[in-house]
């Protein structure tokens, strides 16, 4: 029954997934989780064995631990079963510098893995996904494209 009243709505009157609101309702809710997981493995290209089969939802609050600390929202932050943390920021409009901010972002929630007595070799990875309503890097005409930040094995 749904779906007959979905095919007679006119696309102007579907909620915009651009907008974070929507985004998150769609993406970042227990209840649509599988929509989540299935739409991660795509963005991430992952099939066989290196593909998500579950997540949990993280708290998307970021900084703010001192008084003078910036406050930060993530649009949707998600941990894998292999436990790789996964943070998926939207952007409609290209008002901030968006390369330092989605660094200055990876770097949070690589940082908050650190507890005390915890080693540094027992970082697990995380992985940062932009989806953006603007082109950012004029370098490509792709539309999807992936970068590593991986450190150097210096011994």
């Amino acid at each position: 029954m749904k779906t007959k009243v979905l095919k007679r709505l006119p696309l102007n009157r579907l909620m915009d997934l651009k907008v974070d609101f929507a985004f998150k309702q769609l993406f970042g809710s227990e209840k649509n989780k599988d929509i989540t997981v299935v739409f991660l493995n795509a963005i991430l290209q992952r099939t066989g064995r290196k593909r998500i089969k579950d997540i949990s939802f993280s708290n998307t609050e970021s900084g703010g631990k001192h008084k003078d600390d910036k406050q930060s929202r993530l649009d949707l932050l998600v941990v894998t079963e292999a436990n790789e943390s996964i943070h998926v920021e939207i952007q409609f409009t290209n008002k901030y510098n968006m390369i330092k901010r989605s660094i200055y972002y990876w770097a949070g929630v690589y940082r908050d893995q650190m507890r005390k007595g915890v080693g540094y070799k027992e970082l697990r990875p995380v992985i940062t996904i932009n989806i953006l309503n603007f082109d950012l890097l004029s370098q490509t005409d792709h539309f999807h494209t992936m970068y590593h930040l991986s450190p150097v094995n210096r011994q």
